[in-house]
């Protein structure tokens, strides 16, 4: 099994709780808080990636193999 491996980002750390968060790997999905956003995030095991988009889109962080 291959593992995924950090690609690009600017990190969890630089955003707020509350917002619009997508998850985008084999289907996408939208949350409002951060937290519920990276815990599903973080449950996939495929190339991924996770934006804020409350205003501009902005990449938190994309893995891929």
């Amino acid at each position: 099994m291959k593992k995924l491996k950090f690609i690009s980002g600017q990190g969890f750390e630089n955003f707020y709780e509350n917002g619009k968060f997508e998850v985008k790997a084999k289907e996408t999905k939208k949350f409002t808080k951060l937290s519920e956003a990276k815990r599903y995030y973080d449950s996939l095991n495929e190339p991924k990636a996770i934006w804020e988009c409350s205003g501009f889109a902005e990449l938190i962080e994309y893995q891929d193999y």
